[in-house]
């Protein structure tokens, strides 16, 4: 019903929070990879705290029982798998497999870029994790 961007939770400020008129609610955040390898896209591709802050604050949500996702956004056609970079950013991560583990519901997709558009692949990407 509706759809409100950079809302503030805890300690961040999360991409997206959907509201539906019967009262449940979903937060969203999105991640950008740029970073594929051997045809796995991995994230991040430096350290990253501020995204450690993000996936915890989901995982608090989803242990209350509120719908939560990180959804990762591959730009790059040539992934056809997701993981997270544990050689970068190892306690990224642990933190991505215990928001899993509560119910953050874990999604990437692979985009095809062009000069004129970029369009999101419908099929999410396996996990490799």
């Amino acid at each position: 019903d509706r759809v409100k961007a950079e809302v503030v939770y805890g300690e961040s400020r999360l991409d997206l929070r959907f509201d539906s008129p019967l009262g449940d609610v979903c937060w969203v955040e999105a991640k950008s990879v740029t970073l594929v390898r051997d045809g796995v896209a991995c994230f991040p591709d430096a350290p990253t705290a501020r995204g450690r802050r993000h996936l915890t604050e989901l995982t608090h949500l989803a242990r209350e029982g509120v719908g939560s996702a990180v959804v990762f956004v591959v730009q790059r056609a040539d992934a056809s798998a997701f993981k997270p970079n544990d050689d970068t950013d190892p306690e990224f991560g642990k933190t991505l497999r215990a928001a899993r583990d509560a119910g953050v519901q874990v999604l990437a997709y692979r985009c095809r870029v062009s000069r004129w558009e970029i369009t999101i692949d419908p099929h999410p990407l396996p996990h490799l994790f």
